[in-house]
């Protein structure tokens, strides 16, 4: 049987991204929504970085380092992204 802390990183990823695209289709501007899912990401790399060994995944075939740099560079990406329009955004150039 697993236990459900290993699920952990997994869990706050969903949940961030749910929360994320949520607020965007409330009315939240795009920037706002993607800086959400992007933390929930890089949290979630932290978390997977961090998870001890008995509870490190539930996937045999992958890592939790190559979990975490995955998450990490997704994050990563989402942030600049969402940056970037943020600047356009409050600037007034969309």
């Amino acid at each position: 049987m697993t236990n459900g802390k290993a699920w952990a990183s997994y869990l706050l990823i969903l949940a961030g991204a749910t929360f994320g695209l949520g607020a965007i289709a409330m009315g939240l501007p795009a920037w706002a929504g993607s800086l959400v899912v992007a933390f929930s990401v890089l949290f979630g790399a932290v978390l997977r970085l961090i998870a001890p060994d008995d509870r490190e995944s539930l996937l045999a075939v992958r890592s939790r380092r190559t979990d975490a740099v995955t998450y990490g560079v997704l994050g990563g990406v989402l942030t600049v992204v969402a940056l970037s329009v943020a600047v356009q955004w409050i600037t007034g150039r969309q």
